[in-house]
Protein backbone atom coordinates (compact mmCIF):
# COMPACT_ATOMS: atom_id res chain seq x y z
CA UNK A 1 0.00 0.00 0.00
CA UNK A 2 0.69 3.44 -1.03
CA UNK A 3 -0.17 5.95 1.63
CA UNK A 4 -0.43 9.11 0.32
CA UNK A 5 2.51 11.58 2.07
CA UNK A 6 1.13 14.45 4.00
CA UNK A 7 2.88 17.83 2.42
CA UNK A 8 4.99 19.76 4.44
CA UNK A 9 6.32 23.47 3.95
CA UNK A 10 8.35 26.31 6.48
CA UNK A 11 6.49 29.30 6.47
CA UNK A 12 8.17 33.02 6.20
CA UNK A 13 6.92 35.61 8.47
CA UNK A 14 5.08 37.68 5.59
CA UNK A 15 2.98 35.19 4.73
CA UNK A 16 1.79 35.06 8.59
CA UNK A 17 1.48 38.28 8.62
CA UNK A 18 -0.20 38.64 5.69
CA UNK A 19 -3.28 36.00 6.94
CA UNK A 20 -3.07 37.24 10.19
CA UNK A 21 -3.77 40.82 9.30
CA UNK A 22 -6.08 40.19 5.97
CA UNK A 23 -4.69 44.13 5.50
CA UNK A 24 -4.65 43.54 1.58
CA UNK A 25 -7.05 41.35 0.69
CA UNK A 26 -5.15 40.51 -3.06
CA UNK A 27 -2.39 38.77 -0.33
CA UNK A 28 -4.48 37.43 1.77
CA UNK A 29 -6.17 34.87 -0.51
CA UNK A 30 -2.85 34.58 -1.90
CA UNK A 31 -1.47 32.96 1.94
CA UNK A 32 -5.42 31.86 2.87
CA UNK A 33 -5.38 28.47 0.87
CA UNK A 34 -1.90 27.23 2.91
CA UNK A 35 -3.70 27.82 6.03
CA UNK A 36 -7.33 25.99 5.17
CA UNK A 37 -4.93 22.87 3.96
CA UNK A 38 -3.19 22.89 7.03
CA UNK A 39 -6.87 22.94 9.16
CA UNK A 40 -8.35 20.48 6.51
CA UNK A 41 -5.12 18.07 7.76
CA UNK A 42 -3.30 18.40 3.96
CA UNK A 43 -0.64 20.22 4.94
CA UNK A 44 1.90 20.67 7.71
CA UNK A 45 2.55 23.88 8.40
CA UNK A 46 5.93 24.31 9.91
CA UNK A 47 7.25 27.79 12.15
CA UNK A 48 10.14 28.35 13.48
CA UNK A 49 10.75 29.90 16.61
CA UNK A 50 13.02 32.85 15.29
CA UNK A 51 10.10 33.24 12.89
CA UNK A 52 7.94 33.60 15.92
CA UNK A 53 10.20 36.49 17.08
CA UNK A 54 10.07 38.58 14.25
CA UNK A 55 6.30 38.02 14.24
CA UNK A 56 6.07 39.02 17.69
CA UNK A 57 8.86 42.17 16.82
CA UNK A 58 6.46 43.28 13.77
CA UNK A 59 3.74 43.57 15.34
CA UNK A 60 4.72 45.25 18.34
CA UNK A 61 7.21 47.81 16.82
CA UNK A 62 4.82 48.23 13.27
CA UNK A 63 1.16 47.54 14.21
CA UNK A 64 1.74 48.72 18.16
CA UNK A 65 -0.10 45.23 19.01
CA UNK A 66 -0.09 45.22 22.64
CA UNK A 67 1.58 42.71 24.42
CA UNK A 68 -2.06 40.74 25.73
CA UNK A 69 -3.31 41.18 21.73
CA UNK A 70 -0.13 39.71 20.30
CA UNK A 71 -0.29 36.68 22.91
CA UNK A 72 -3.74 36.32 22.20
CA UNK A 73 -3.37 35.88 18.01
CA UNK A 74 0.35 34.41 18.76
CA UNK A 75 -1.51 31.39 20.81
CA UNK A 76 -4.42 30.66 18.16
CA UNK A 77 -1.36 30.65 15.51
CA UNK A 78 1.15 27.81 16.91
CA UNK A 79 -1.81 25.93 18.73
CA UNK A 80 -4.13 25.61 15.32
CA UNK A 81 -4.81 22.94 13.54
CA UNK A 82 -1.87 21.86 11.20
CA UNK A 83 0.97 24.31 12.99
CA UNK A 84 4.16 22.69 14.00
CA UNK A 85 6.50 24.74 16.06
CA UNK A 86 9.95 23.45 17.24
CA UNK A 87 9.85 23.71 21.33
CA UNK A 88 6.20 25.00 21.43
CA UNK A 89 6.29 24.11 24.79
CA UNK A 90 8.85 26.38 25.21
CA UNK A 91 7.12 29.32 22.64
CA UNK A 92 3.74 28.93 24.88
CA UNK A 93 5.04 29.38 27.92
CA UNK A 94 7.43 32.51 26.33
CA UNK A 95 4.22 34.04 25.55
CA UNK A 96 2.25 33.80 28.40
CA UNK A 97 5.34 35.18 30.54
CA UNK A 98 5.72 38.12 27.67
CA UNK A 99 2.18 39.03 28.48
CA UNK A 100 2.33 38.90 32.25
CA UNK A 101 5.90 40.21 33.21
CA UNK A 102 6.06 42.54 30.20
CA UNK A 103 9.23 41.47 29.28
CA UNK A 104 11.07 41.44 25.54
CA UNK A 105 10.11 38.37 23.92
CA UNK A 106 13.27 37.38 23.11
CA UNK A 107 14.72 37.63 26.44
CA UNK A 108 11.71 35.44 27.80
CA UNK A 109 12.34 32.93 25.49
CA UNK A 110 15.53 32.62 25.81
CA UNK A 111 14.95 32.47 29.71
CA UNK A 112 12.43 29.53 29.21
CA UNK A 113 14.81 27.52 26.68
CA UNK A 114 18.02 28.02 28.95
CA UNK A 115 15.78 26.38 31.71
CA UNK A 116 14.79 22.96 29.92
CA UNK A 117 18.92 22.85 28.46
CA UNK A 118 22.38 22.70 30.06
CA UNK A 119 23.90 25.15 30.42
CA UNK A 120 21.19 26.75 32.55
CA UNK A 121 22.95 30.31 33.33
CA UNK A 122 22.65 33.23 31.57
CA UNK A 123 24.85 36.45 31.53
CA UNK A 124 23.30 39.56 30.89
CA UNK A 125 23.52 43.06 31.04
CA UNK A 126 19.60 43.66 31.60
CA UNK A 127 19.08 44.16 34.97
CA UNK A 128 15.59 46.00 34.19
CA UNK A 129 13.74 42.79 32.51
CA UNK A 130 16.00 39.82 33.72
CA UNK A 131 15.43 40.37 37.15
CA UNK A 132 11.35 39.60 36.17
CA UNK A 133 12.25 36.15 34.89
CA UNK A 134 13.31 32.83 36.92
CA UNK A 135 16.54 30.84 36.22
CA UNK A 136 20.27 31.25 37.03
CA UNK A 137 20.25 34.43 35.83
CA UNK A 138 23.50 36.39 36.51
CA UNK A 139 23.81 40.44 35.59
CA UNK A 140 26.86 41.60 35.36
CA UNK A 141 27.63 45.30 36.14
CA UNK A 142 24.40 45.74 38.86
CA UNK A 143 24.40 49.73 38.01
CA UNK A 144 23.26 49.19 34.46
CA UNK A 145 19.61 49.31 33.41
Amino acid sequence: MNKKMKKSAWLDTNIILRFLLKDDPQLFQAVEPLFLQAEQGDLEIYIHPIIIAELIWTLESYYEYSEKKITEVMLQLVEAKGVVVPDKEVIVCTLHDYKEKKVDFIDVYLTQYANKQNPLTIYTLDKKHFSRLSGDIKVLLNDME
